[in-house]
């Protein structure tokens, strides 16, 4: 029987969310960036869309999730920001602001499907003006 720092050993974080998951129960891909997936990361996402999250975190850091917050919603919190890029009148061009915008979201929980629902809808009308 594996009990207290045995039994902790026996356990890995997912490589999107950091959920902790049983190293047999997880899902192993050798495209990924990644060690461990979690049933819940690997279905809640497709194939390329793991490997963008992936290479997002090695890029900039973090995980999926990190800075999920009920209290403040994400559209919230990019509504924020972009009146933050807008009042410090520094140009960012219209690429790095959704790089940033899209790392964020992610940080958030957000997912590559729901990001680009939200720029349809929140963004894109900012960065057509």
């Amino acid at each position: 029987m594996l009990v207290g720092r045995e039994l902790e050993s026996e356990l890995e974080n997912c490589g999107v969310c950091h959920k902790k998951i049983k190293q047999e129960t997880a899902i192993h891909h050798e495209g990924f960036n990644l060690r461990l997936l979690c049933h819940e990361c690997y279905s809640k996402n497709s194939v390329k869309d793991i490997e963008l999250i992936a290479n997002m975190f090695v890029a900039f850091g973090g995980y999926f999730g990190m800075l999920r917050d009920p209290e403040f919603p994400v559209n919230e919190m990019i509504k924020c920001l972009l009146k933050e890029i807008e009042a410090s009148k520094e140009y960012m061009s219209v690429e790095s602001l959704k790089l940033k915008l899209f790392h964020l979201t992610l940080l958030h929980g957000f997912t590559p499907e729901e990001f680009n629902m939200l720029d349809n809808d929140l963004l894109k009308p900012r960065y057509l003006i």
